[in-house]
């Protein structure tokens, strides 16, 4: 490549390596523009995770507050779980279901995540609901576990990554129990049923407050960010590549016009003295005081130096 290039004339290898240099440096800057662009889109997506799951630990505690306020009617909530299990339903279709803290927290994220066609979901390793247990292997399942590690280590409470495979970003708030989680997960010693068994039925786990049982997961795709980089690269481009072939342009006429023409009349004069048939007489036009227009001058002294000698010579006896 850089024989081909020497090989050039100079002013064709100036504007190859100009043209070359114009384009890398507009390439990179698209690199790092989009690339930014994307780490502020998946930034933008993150921060709306975290307020969905912010939004359900918030309303656990909320709930959790009610219930240890009084705030509902757990006699008539049980009289109606007792009827609802009676008449062969799930005791999800019972009213003392939605009264249950994390329960309520995950009710009102998924109808804000649905309303925002957002995925949201728990996640969970001792899930009652073995719907709500990660597939060995998965990628759901690791994630859960690395937060698991960490909230036992005392670190971060959220952990969040990108599934490549499907892109998408996954994002998980831990779920800590509270001092009322210990009604339906406490010590089977307490159950109001005296047979370890919690109010619907499940053993109770011996917990303890602070426990960390499952995770709030929300799955956002990346496909309309893609789109959206997409989107910008070809706008950009539809303004950048007739700037850049204007500027090119631009570029070769200047370019020409002072310095391609110069030289031109620099190596003519020079090849007309050089082949012997040269008029000594005429003068190269200098109208810079640039680099040029100095090599132009120092050229014409020596052709009326070469002049002079010559005239000398023909004018001696």
């Amino acid at each position: 490549m850089f024989q081909a290039l020497k090989s050039l004339g100079l002013g064709t290898r100036l504007i190859t390596v100009t043209v070359v240099v114009l384009v890398a440096v507009v390439a990179v800057n698209y690199i790092i523009f989009v690339g930014s662009y994307r780490e502020s889109a998946e930034k933008a997506m993150v921060e709306k995770a975290a307020a969905f799951t912010a939004v359900a630990d918030e309303s656990k505690n909320h709930a959790g507050n009610l219930n240890a306020r009084g705030a509902f009617d757990t006699t008539s909530l049980l009289e109606d779980l007792k009827q609802t299990l009676a008449a062969g339903k799930s005791y999800t279709d019972a009213k003392i279901f939605g009264t249950i803290p994390v329960v309520a927290g995950w009710t009102a994220a998924q109808e804000a995540a649905e309303r925002e066609h957002i995925n949201f979901q728990v996640s969970a390793f001792e899930a009652r609901n073995k719907e709500n247990e990660p597939q060995p292997g998965s990628f759901d399942e690791a994630l859960l576990r690395d937060l698991t590690s960490q909230v036992k280590a005392g670190e971060s409470e959220i952990a969040y990554k990108i599934d490549e495979a499907t892109n998408s970003l996954h994002y998980m708030r831990a779920i800590k129990l509270t001092e009322d989680c210990m009604l339906c997960h406490g010590d089977p010693a307490t159950s109001p049923t005296a047979d370890g068994k919690d109010v619907v039925g499940f053993q109770m786990e011996n917990w303890k407050p602070g426990y960390m049982h499952g995770a709030y997961h929300v799955v956002m795709p990346l496909d309309p960010v893609d789109a959206q980089v997409a989107g910008f690269i070809t706008n950009g481009l539809t303004w950048t590549a007739p700037l850049v072939l204007a500027a090119t342009g631009l570029f070769i006429f200047i370019l020409r016009m002072m310095f391609g023409k110069p030289i031109k009349n620099l190596i003519d004069r020079i090849k007309d003295i050089a082949q012997g048939d040269g008029d000594l007489t005429q003068r190269i036009e200098v109208k810079s005081k640039d680099e040029i227009g100095q090599l132009g001058g120092y050229v014409n002294l020596f052709i009326q130096k070469i002049h002079d000698v010559i005239s000398e010579v023909s004018g001696a006896p």
